[in-house]
């Protein structure tokens, strides 16, 4: 059982398709989020020590909990429960949790 603190939204893309004259596959044509999906998230790090090209940004990373369901995505949207976006992250592993029957995914 989670605590809820928040929800995530997966990324789904349509394909673009093969660009014919290079061969190459093309940008995706349409981008739509899920449905929210209750979540518990924990910050691991969060800074704004970021540099990049001169430019400043922040760095974060989470722990997010979801009920137990099939997970694949490769992008979420993590929103706390006010409704507003905490940020866009990459999905950098999901891990099973089968003895409290929850999916553990690292942003």
């Amino acid at each position: 059982m989670i605590i809820q603190n928040g929800t995530i939204e997966t990324k789904t893309k349509k394909a673009g398709g093969i660009d014919p004259t290079t061969g190459h596959p093309s940008k995706p044509t349409a981008v739509a989020w899920s449905d929210p999906v209750p979540c518990q998230y924990i910050p691991n790090s969060h800074n704004n020590l970021g540099v990049s090209t001169g430019q400043h940004y922040t760095q974060a990373s989470y722990t997010v909990l979801i009920e137990e369901r099939p997970f694949d995505s490769e992008q979420i949207r993590l929103k706390d429960m006010g409704g507003n976006t905490v940020g866009e992250f990459s999905v950098l592993s999901v891990e099973p949790l089968e003895a409290v029957c929850e999916v553990k995914i690292i942003v």
